[in-house]
């Protein structure tokens, strides 16, 4: 008796496009790459009739193999939990799959980045944009394999393309208002840091932000607190705060992330904010808008610089670019905007 089962039809394959079209299986190549050759306007319409009628879906390996690239691009983040981090890879995203290609999201820590990168590169992805410092061994292993890197959201001395928010303008602005409109004498620092115990770590803007903002005021820039890039970190702030600054009436914290946890360490300390310290802080997160009382931040054009570093990885140049920064006043620094 005959089999019921019906076998499975066979893969449409480029040569199938090109015999429908009437084209070379090359002139399809062009087509579905974009290149390398130009094709006449009228031959790619036929090509791309042909692959819509038969449904041919091109081989993503094999086309990475001609190409030596794929369509993927990486993006390297420091800590996926931090709420601007994941808003950051959020926007990647959508940018990415806005320009046809997809995003791979990797976590690693500056020190650590090459078994990732070599990874990264051994998926031969159209490029890395990393949002964590990379070691001089993550950037070698990237420019042997002649991928293009994009630094993003990373304000630091670098010999490639780089894409950061104005971190000095924007501190400075917080910094100002809690000053000009609030009339504190006394704000705090509280800067963040993969190594706390390091004085000398390089800054990205944000400390002398706060340094120009207080000594244009004519006032003392002695209360700084130094902790990790986390809510633990703004926790331990919020003691050390209390204990070791307690003249300080209002704090700018360098992360949002950092601002939660200081909130939540200096109510359970039961400090009333923002009536015994008024708080302001950097990143204009997500999550800004729900803490108690709401989270005076500086907003940072995600958007925009996501879809120009996977323009930058794409070839469309934005190269060492700075995007303004804008203050959002809510409750937490004493505003009671409607």
């Amino acid at each position: 008796m005959a089999s019921s089962v019906t076998r499975p039809t066979r893969d449409v394959t480029r040569d199938d496009v090109a015999r429908l079209a009437g084209v070379s299986s090359a002139v399809v190549s062009y087509v579905v790459n974009d290149g390398p050759r130009p094709v006449a306007e009228a031959t790619r319409l036929r090509v791309q009739e042909a692959i819509e009628k038969l449904g041919y879906r091109p081989n993503a390996a094999a086309r990475a193999l001609i190409t030596g690239r794929s369509d993927l691009i990486g993006l390297i983040v420091p800590d996926i939990r931090n709420p601007y981090f994941a808003a950051l890879a959020q926007a990647a995203e959508e940018a990415a799959r806005a320009r046809s290609v997809n995003l791979v999201l990797a976590q690693g820590t500056t020190g650590s980045l090459q078994p990732l990168v070599e990874s990264l590169t051994g998926h031969r992805v159209a490029g890395i944009i990393t949002a964590t410092i990379p070691e001089p061994e993550a950037v070698a292993v990237i420019v042997r394999n002649r991928i293009p890197l994009v630094r993003l959201s990373l304000a630091m001395p670098s010999d490639g393309p780089a894409i950061w928010p104005d971190y000095a303008g924007g501190a400075r602005s917080a910094v100002r208002h809690l000053v000009e409109v609030h009339g504190h004498r006394r704000v705090a620092l509280v800067i963040g840091s993969d190594h706390p115990d390091w004085p000398d770590e390089p800054s990205d803007g944000r400390e002398q932000g706060w340094r120009d903002a207080l000594e244009d005021a004519g006032l003392t820039t002695e209360h700084l607190i130094r902790v990790h890039w986390s809510a633990a970190g703004g926790r331990e702030a919020a003691h050390r705060l209390l204990a070791e600054h307690p003249a300080a009436t209002a704090v700018f914290a360098s992360s949002d992330q950092q601002a939660i946890g200081l909130i939540a360490g200096l109510q359970a300390a039961g400090t009333s904010l923002p009536d015994d310290i008024a708080i302001a802080s950097f990143d204009g997160s997500p999550d800004a808008e729900f803490t108690v009382p709401p989270l005076t931040t500086v907003d940072v054009p995600l958007a925009a610089m996501a879809a120009d570093a996977i323009g930058e990885v794409l070839g469309i140049p934005r190269t060492n670019r700075t995007y303004p920064a804008r203050l959002v006043l809510r409750r937490s620094c004493g505003c009671n905007p409607a």
